[in-house]
């Protein structure tokens, strides 16, 4: 996982240095990797997101059962990178990466 990879204050590392809402001046993100992590917030299948500018969760490729599936999260506030699995039916950020070895 790109968190592992990276290490300690991985969220820091990650994270954009414009777009996230700011309390902890140690908390901006220095994007050392070009990740460019935005806070998408989080939601509901109804459409609605909540915490967006605080919070940034994005999927796994990972399931956890049927229903569930790992997840990353970065808060504004926090240097790492946490790592939880929820059920399905949340709206969560992806990161689409393309493979180099694919045809284009």
């Amino acid at each position: 996982m790109l968190d592992n990879f990276v290490g300690s204050s991985a969220g820091n590392k990650l994270k954009s240095a414009t777009g996230w809402e700011y309390y902890n001046a140690s908390s901006v993100g220095t994007d050392d990797y070009g990740f460019s992590a935005l806070p998408g917030g989080y939601g509901y299948s109804g459409g609605y997101f909540y915490r967006a500018g605080y919070y940034g969760n994005w999927w796994s490729a990972t399931e956890y059962g049927a229903s569930y599936a790992w997840y990353r999260l970065m808060y504004y506030y926090y240097d790492d990178v946490l790592k939880y699995n929820y059920t399905k039916t949340h709206l969560f950020s992806l990161r689409c990466v393309r493979d180099s070895a694919a045809p284009q």
